[in-house]
């Protein structure tokens, strides 16, 4: 892959969607080192503005606020173009963030846009009392997908339809699509060297290894005093550690407390920060009643799937990241409000993912390494389920596109993967 082509994000086709966000900011949030700042430069540079990109971490930027906070007016009304877009990168590390972004949305939003990049305080101060409602649309902006790597970047999927029987068409016409010639070598790629965009272009065995050593110490020692006051570092490392090996299973957190002997509460806290650094994701269980009881503690996953142990734990971790990611892309597109969960009764009967859809489940997905048979659980999810669902198996074997009976189908999972935004 060239390194130095720019690799258009599926994101841009809502983000810069005036239909979907009008005059609004827009806002786009994501791990560190996930493209933020060259998706703003590339957006800049379509729409020539590119003078207009403004670092909050340059110090010349912050005297220039001081001396006028206008000081984004002139650049962008010399430029002599109708709705020129200003970008503010990292600007949500300062004081007063949001009554800067306030002040200049007032009084500019008629002439102006502005873009609006940062990372794990956009989703937390959204959560919290806002001067900024009513102001601005929040994406999210997650590490390559196959699509974007492949070049067919989709701007939906077969996810936006909430009808069954309209989902069941829009798969059975997607997934019978033939794979672009370059599928396979994108898709060992992209199970070696993780989604995150320097690894993956570079494909180098020692590079990788060496980059996602130094990820986890930059985002633990430098993003987390950004938005939490947690001071023992180095068991929130062991925690992560510890993590690697649970993937696949419901996390006991007493069991996780008692390796790292602190309290309960304090494992649930620090989780919940590594979740907001977007480096690793909830699963929980899916809640419905349903006999036999349910297994009520969530899975946890990694974001990027070289953290998980090789074998069907990193095969999980992939699906279970890139389902994530789709239901974050399609609840931020407006189709709806799509939830990820899992399902387990006490007699170990389960399903790896259910994707739910305005509370309702529309999709189970089991996933296999190499099984060509169609597991129970799917077979037999009506018991569960009394509502038409997609049923979903995913192995890693490549070629495979099976229809089953009761809208079940087992597929390659590049195949399945290359479908989702």
């Amino acid at each position: 892959m060239d390194s130095q082509k720019y690799i258009p994000r599926s994101v841009e086709n809502c983000a810069f969607d005036e239909t979907l966000t009008g005059r609004h900011m827009v806002f786009i949030a994501g791990p560190r080192q996930v493209g933020k700042t060259l998706l703003a430069k590339n957006w800049l540079k379509q729409k020539e503005c590119a003078s207009l990109y403004f670092n909050w971490d340059d110090p010349s930027i912050r005297r220039a606020y001081l001396a006028n906070s206008r000081f984004f007016e002139s650049p962008a009304r010399s430029l002599s173009i109708r709705d020129p877009w200003i970008v503010f990168d990292e600007i949500h590390k300062r004081n007063r963030w949001r009554d800067i972004l306030k002040g200049a949305y007032d009084s500019f939003n008629d002439e102006f846009r502005f873009l609006v990049t940062g990372s794990a305080r956009f989703d937390v101060f959204r959560r919290s009392g806002d001067s900024l409602v009513g102001r601005y649309n929040l994406f999210h902006l997650f590490p390559f997908n196959l699509s974007e790597i492949i070049g067919t970047n989709r701007k939906t999927c077969f996810l936006e339809e909430n009808v069954p029987k309209k989902l069941f068409a829009g798969f059975d016409e997607e997934i019978s699509c033939a794979l672009p010639p370059a599928m396979e070598q994108a898709f060992h790629g992209y199970l070696r060297f993780g989604p995150f965009p320097e690894p993956f272009i570079r494909q180098n065995e020692r590079f990788s290894r060496k980059w996602h050593q130094d990820y986890l110490s930059l985002v633990i020692r430098e993003d987390l005093k950004d938005i939490s006051r947690v001071l023992d570092l180095d068991k929130i490392e062991h925690l992560l550690l510890l993590l690697s090996p649970r993937i696949m299973a419901p996390l006991s957190m007493a069991n996780l407390a008692g390796e790292l002997e602190v309290a309960h509460t304090t494992v649930k806290s620090w989780l919940e920060q590594l979740r907001r650094l977007f480096l690793i994701f909830s699963v929980p269980p899916w809640t419905r009643k349903i006999s036999r009881g349910l297994r009520r503690e969530k899975k946890w996953y990694f974001l990027d799937w070289l953290y998980a142990p090789e074998g069907p734990a990193r095969l999980e971790n992939m699906v279970a990241t890139c389902l994530f990611r789709a239901c974050s892309a399609m609840t931020d597109m407006g189709y709806g409000h799509y939830k990820l969960y899992y399902l387990r009764t006490i007699d170990k009967r389960e399903i790896d993912f259910i994707i739910e859809v305005d509370n309702a489940p529309m999709v189970v997905i089991e996933v296999k390494s190499t099984d060509k048979v169609l597991s129970n659980s799917l077979r037999n999810r009506h018991r569960w389920f009394p509502k038409p669902t997609l049923g979903i198996q995913v192995v890693d074997r490549r070629g495979i596109l099976e229809r089953h009976p009761d809208q079940s189908w087992l597929v390659s999972v590049e195949r399945f993967l290359s479908l989702l935004v």
